[in-house]
Formats: C-alpha cells, sequence, structure tokens
C-alpha cells in the first residue's frame, strides 16, 4: 500500500519562506551585532567593555518590552521589518563616527524590537502541532550559519552592513506574505503575570537561565586552568554537535510526547549531569557525559522555551508581550553574566556545581504542576496512529510467512 506524498502549494512554501526568513534574519543579525561589538572592544579597557555590554543588553531588555506594548497598535506589514532598518543604521553610525555606545544602544535596540515581531508572527502562522518542529528546522538551519557568518564577519568588517543589505532586500521581496492580524481585545502585561500556567514555565525557564550565566564563567576558567586547549575544544565540539542533533530530534519529540514531559527529562539529566561532574570533576569521563547531556538539554530548552511554549499559552494576535517576557531570562542572563564574572571564578568548582544540581532539580517542580500545552487529543491520535502503524507491520510480517 502506497502512501500518498505530500504536497505543498506554492502559497504555503512562500508563507513558510516568509516565516523562516522573518526569524533567520533576527537570530542572524544578533549573532553578527555581538560579532561585530566584540571586535571592535578588543584594544578598549575592561570598564569600556562592560559599559558597552550593558548597553547593549539593556537595550534588548528595554525594547523588547517597548515593542511589545505598541505592536498592537502600530502593527502593519512593514513593522514586520521595522527592527532591521534600525540595525542598518547602528551600522552606520558605526561606520562614519566609530561610537561604539550608541552603535550598542542601537543594535540592541533593533534585536528589541525585533523579537516579539518575529515570534508572535512565527506562533500565529504555525499550528500547535507542528510548531516545535518547525522551530526546530528553522533554529537548525540558523545554527548551521552562525559558525560561516562568524568566519566572514571576523574576516571582513562591511560583510556585516553588506549582510543586512541582503536581509532587507528580501523582505521587500516577501513581504507580500506577512499577514498582519489584528484583535479588538488587548491583553496587558498584568494579565499574563498571574497567569498559572505561564508562571510555572516561567519559572523553570528563569532557573535554568540563572544557573547558566552563574555557572558558565566558573566552568570555563576551571577547564582553561585544568585542561589543555586540545581537549576543551573537543569537549566544545562534541558539545556543538550534540546540540545540534537536540534541536532537531525536540522538535518531533514535543509534537509527538508534548512539551512537559521533554523539558522534564531535560531537567533532571542536566541535574544528574552537574552532579556529577561536581563529584568528579577532574575525570575526562565525567566532562565528556556533562557535554553530552548539556549539549542535549541546551537543545531541547532552546526550541521548545524561545519557539514553542509560549506560543501555545497565548492566542492569535495576542503572543507579542508573551514572547516578550518569555525571551527576557534569555538575555538577562548575559547582562548578569558581564557583571558577576570577575567575582565568581574563585568558588570552588565542586561547590558551583552542587549548588546548580540543586536548583536545577527545583526548577522541576513548577513542571509537575504546569499542564501540558499540547492538547491531549493531538498526543492521543498520534500515539494511536502509531499503534496502528506497528499493528499493520506484524501483521504483514505474519502474511508473508
Amino acid at each position: 500500500m502506497k502512501s500518498n506524498p505530500i504536497r505543498f502549494s506554492n502559497k504555503s512554501v512562500r508563507k513558510f519562506f516568509s516565516i523562516f526568513w522573518l526569524v533567520f534574519s533576527l537570530f542572524t543579525w544578533q549573532q553578527i551585532s555581538l560579532i561585530t561589538l566584540k571586535s571592535s572592544l578588543e584594544s578598549a579597557s575592561y570598564e569600556m567593555n562592560l559599559f558597552a555590554y550593558i548597553i547593549y543588553y539593556l537595550a534588548t531588555l528595554g525594547f523588547i518590552i517597548f515593542s511589545a506594548c505598541f505592536m498592537e497598535e502600530f502593527m502593519q506589514k512593514s513593522y514586520y521589518y521595522s527592527w532591521i532598518i534600525i540595525a542598518m543604521a547602528s551600522y552606520l553610525v558605526l561606520f562614519f563616527s566609530s561610537n561604539l555606545i550608541v552603535y550598542a544602544f542601537l543594535s540592541g535596540a533593533s534585536i528589541g524590537i525585533g523579537i516579539p515581531i518575529c515570534l508572535a508572527y512565527f506562533a500565529d502562522n504555525t499550528e500547535i502541532e507542528n510548531r516545535g518542529k518547525n522551530g526546530a528546522l528553522i533554529f537548525f538551519a540558523t545554527s548551521l550559519s552562525f559558525p560561516l557568518l562568524a568566519w566572514i564577519q571576523e574576516k571582513n568588517f562591511f560583510f556585516g552592513l553588506i549582510w543586512i543589505i541582503i536581509l532587507l532586500m528580501v523582505f521587500i521581496l516577501v513581504q507580500q506574505e506577512f499577514t498582519v492580524i489584528k484583535v479588538e481585545r488587548k491583553i496587558h502585561f498584568r494579565t499574563i503575570l498571574t497567569e498559572r500556567q505561564f508562571i510555572l514555565y516561567f519559572l523553570s525557564w528563569s532557573t535554568y537561565c540563572f544557573i547558566d550565566a552563574f555557572e558558565a564563567p566558573i566552568l570555563n576558567n576551571f577547564l582553561e586552568k585544568t585542561f589543555s586547549p586540545y581537549i576543551i575544544n573537543i569537549l566544545a565540539n562534541i558539545g556543538t554537535i550534540v546540540t545540534a542533533i537536540a534541536i532537531l530530534l525536540s522538535g518531533v519529540m514535543a509534537d509527538r510526547y508534548g512539551r512537559k514531559r521533554i523539558l522534564t527529562y531535560g531537567f533532571v539529566t542536566l541535574g544528574v549531569a552537574y552532579a556529577i561532574v561536581g563529584v568528579a570533576y577532574q575525570s575526562l569521563i565525567s566532562w565528556l557525559i556533562f557535554s553530552i547531556i548539556t549539549g542535549t538539554a541546551t537543545g531541547y530548552f532552546a526550541v521548545i522555551f524561545i519557539f514553542t511554549i509560549w506560543g501555545d499559552l497565548s492566542q492569535k494576535g495576542l503572543r507579542g508581550k508573551y514572547y516578550a517576557i518569555g525571551s527576557c531570562p534569555f538575555f538577562l542572563i548575559f547582562f548578569i553574566q558581564k557583571l558577576i564574572t570577575p567575582y565568581i571564578t574563585q568558588i570552588p568548582v565542586s561547590a558551583a556545581f552542587s549548588f546548580a544540581s540543586f536548583f536545577l532539580f527545583l526548577a522541576v517542580i513548577p513542571l509537575m504542576y504546569a499542564p501540558e500545552t499540547l492538547p491531549e487529543k493531538i498526543i492521543r491520535q498520534r500515539e494511536l496512529k502509531r499503534y496502528i502503524e506497528k499493528a499493520k507491520k506484524i501483521r504483514e510480517k505474519y502474511e508473508k510467512q
């Protein structure tokens, strides 16, 4: 029995490309803006570095909230790529005046304006039963492009400006596919912050972001002092490969088994990984296990917490504020990291990792009380479909005997 191939209309292909390009543009620009800022600050003092990064992340966080507050009033097709105009302005300021503070502010503002717009558009134009897979595909393709874009940007300072122009040109070509969704009613931040299911997922996400910000400087400092650069590169490459695989798997698994189950497994295994290195931090085997588990958990959390869960919890046309609040911990960790790095690298590794393991296990508690956002009907239908397919294979096997 032959199955019919899935056919896509030209319209559906164009629609998916518009979704892909909007999110792809935003995250590639974020990486390029950070690479440009880092390379421009190489000869600057520590105080200048700290101040520029604080401005960048504060501008990002501030304009995430600002954009979400007013996007319902100003939502038009042109608003979808308004953030890229500010991105181009930031590069022009850096090119003509070399003012790093203004560049940091404008580039951070462009990311902040784009986050609620792009991610809300993604959620509005994807169905809940396929949102995980779509987010995973987009994020996987975007992540693959990061090393190449970073390498080109480091070789050629002007590539960032060229890339922004390319993004803008493609935006103009695909803007007819953008669908403006306007609703009569509005939703306020205080309403979202009092929703039980939102708070439960937000607490777990914030805990992970805090642990990541706190542990990363300690982890990097310990590895540099304990192992050779060759070993560190191997561990980093393993983690990167595992994360890439986990990104793809997380989308499929989240749409098949539900978001809550995948997140729970991720937090528990990550807590175990920190416990292992907390006890056996001199063992290379324990660090290998740690790289594999953290790479897997990072892939799961990136797809579900950045793309999926906030869209599941919100209604079409009202998703900007959900994604705005939900994305704040992700950017806040870098702001915290810049402030605390000089002060926490002296903390013993065993104590730091035991602390991380404890709080990661605590992060599971909100998930225990959180409702599954993927409808139970969809989960049961897919389980029944897998059961029927398995039964057909067994029957075919016995019929051939």
